[in-house]
């Protein structure tokens, strides 16, 4: 059962709350320079509003869980230049924990399983997304294992923006569309041949795969995907709009002169 408790014109704390919301539960939070704060927690009031947000199985929904997970869109819109790139979500549903589905599905490579299948989230094709609170809050406490479950099931949305899943976001310059689809290609066939990689092997499941996968590891291993695949970063950088191996490079180099200077 779904209760829509939560269904309409949800109201967004303030912005100090949200601030403090993210102060205290976002990993990423302390990376943003004072201005990224400012359009983060701008943006994150904004899709907690626009936002349609629905309880699953009894579960209640608080005004912290909307904000980190709306926050994790804000971040995502960032740089991309249009605030309305995620209207198409709708509806999110908060499941507790992990939800289980049945039926045929891939495992990768080509392989399709009946077994049940595991969810830690879903997005749906003109339909809602699905989130696991507990996979959401464990993704948001820590930096550098390459997983972000609202990460990912927002990129497919951003992905279906043009109508296709495909793992081509919309990209209006026919030279970029072209670069992209050479890189996330050259990729993916590298992974599907078992070459040693900062995204999962899951990202080889398909194009769409590849692109939430990679979008998972662009935050939340920049410098990693940077190192290792410096084309699929910049392709990304690119259209995200921001530099987040950039932005945690400089917090540690700061960390550090922050040590130096404090030392005996």
């Amino acid at each position: 059962m779904i209760d829509r408790w939560f269904r309409r014109e949800t109201r967004a704390p303030a912005g100090g709350d949200i601030e403090e919301m993210l102060s205290g539960h976002v990993a990423w939070w302390h990376l943003l320079a004072p201005d990224e704060r400012d359009r983060v927690t701008a943006l994150t009031a904004e899709l907690v509003e626009r936002f349609r947000w629905e309880a699953a199985q009894g579960f209640e929904l608080v005004d912290t869980m909307r904000v980190l997970i709306a926050a994790q869109g804000a971040l995502m819109l960032l740089g991309i230049g249009d605030d309305s790139a995620l209207d198409n979500v709708g509806t999110i549903i908060v499941h507790p924990s992990t939800v289980v589905r049945s039926g045929e599905h891939s495992v990768g490579g080509g392989v399709m399983s009946r077994s049940p299948l595991t969810l830690a989230g879903e997005a749906h094709h003109r339909g809602p997304v699905l989130i696991s609170w507990r996979a959401a809050q464990r993704d948001l406490r820590r930096l550098g294992t390459g997983t972000n479950v609202v990460i990912h099931e927002l990129a497919h949305k951003l992905d279906m923006l043009d109508g296709l899943l495909d793992g081509t976001p919309p990209l209006v310059d026919a030279g970029v569309r072209d670069r992209w689809v050479e890189v996330c290609n050259a990729e993916l066939v590298r992974l599907r041949r078992g070459d040693p990689s900062p995204l999962r092997p899951y990202a080889a499941t398909n194009p769409a795969e590849f692109f939430s996968v990679a979008s998972e590891v662009f935050f939340d291993r920049p410098l990693a995907l940077a190192v290792d695949r410096p084309a699929l970063f910049d392709v990304l950088r690119d259209f995200y709009g921001q530099d987040p191996a950039a932005r945690l490079a400089a917090a540690s180099a700061a960390a550090a002169a922050d040590g130096a200077g404090s030392g005996g």
